[in-house]
């Protein structure tokens, strides 16, 4: 057994190595870590790579990213970060490591260092313009549908005109089955974007101790999207002017792990299916209904 497995193994050595700020994740074994910036064997050039003698370990590999990039100044920052953004496959997955990682050495340096703001500029800036291009996506192919759609309603009601029973049904079925297969690849598209951009952004990691009570969260935030104000009040107005379900399914997949894997349509079924089989009638639901009214309105 290696001397530091040996080590790690006495919980009074962690702790006392925690303390004064000499445990690390992190090991001296070569690779181990995510290549989001490419990087190259051998002796140093001038250009955007990363270069090591020998293959890096994962600290040596994440400081040399943001040494490398303190060597340059204004645009080229940018060109240097486009660089390896362009040769990462996952443009969402890379964003995000660089969102965390610039956020962290910001937090430690304890001043915000110019070039390093800049970086999360430039950040912002790709999650803005991923951000675009899928609503430039959606809306295109929701145009494409209506055009699609438009043709084969004319069609139809040429057929009808000229009273071609046969024709009528045939069309009938074809722009059926084409708007089917239209709208399961805009829920494809929307499913597959909406993962894209929370993956880049900062979202939350609640985790229940017991899993049992997830249809309570639920429940939950049913509760509250329900609240309004007493007759007495405020003629019953609604505590929020616009609270959906897939508000909720937004919140529980960007902030509940338990959630996280689901898809936004799934859990937007199952807040309605579990507001559905909500008993109002529950002595403990109709305190709670009572508690969040008094809380927000008395």
């Amino acid at each position: 057994m290696k001397i530091k497995q040996w080590l790690y193994s006495k919980i009074f050595v962690r702790n006392m190595l925690a303390t004064f700020g000499y445990r690390s994740a992190y090991s001296n074994t070569s690779g181990g870590f995510t290549p989001y910036f490419s990087y190259r064997l051998g002796n140093y050039q001038n250009d955007f790579y990363l270069y090591f003698q020998k293959e890096p370990f994962a600290i040596r590999y994440l400081n040399e990213i943001f040494n490398k990039l303190h060597e340059y100044q204004g645009f080229d920052i940018i060109n240097y970060l486009e660089f390896h953004y362009n040769l990462y496959p996952e443009k969402a997955d890379f964003l995000r490591f660089l969102q965390y990682e610039i956020n962290d050495r910001l937090k430690k340096s304890g001043n915000r260092s110019r070039k390093l703001v800049t970086a999360l500029d430039w950040v912002a800036e790709k999650q803005l313009v991923m951000k675009e291009q899928f609503q430039e996506k959606a809306q295109q192919e929701q145009q494409d549908l209506k055009q699609e759609l438009e043709m084969g309603l004319h069609t139809i009601i040429q057929n009808a005109e000229s009273k071609n029973a046969s024709n009528i049904d045939q069309q009938v079925k074809i722009l059926s089955e084409k708007l089917s297969m239209h709208i399961d690849q805009i829920m494809k598209t929307t499913e597959n974007g909406l993962s894209e951009l929370t993956n880049s952004f900062t979202t939350g990691n609640i985790e229940l101790n017991n899993r049992n009570h997830e249809e309570r969260i639920v429940q939950l935030l049913i509760l509250l999207q329900e609240v309004q104000a007493p007759s007495s009040l405020q003629k019953g107005e609604q505590l929020f002017k616009k609270f959906s379900d897939t508000d909720i399914a937004a919140i529980l997949k960007l902030h509940f792990a338990a959630f996280k894997d689901r898809k936004i349509n799934t859990l937007q079924k199952r807040v309605g299916d579990k507001g559905e089989v909500l008993n109002y009638k529950n002595p403990k639901v109709q305190q709670l209904i009572q508690a969040l009214e008094e809380f927000f309105y008395h």
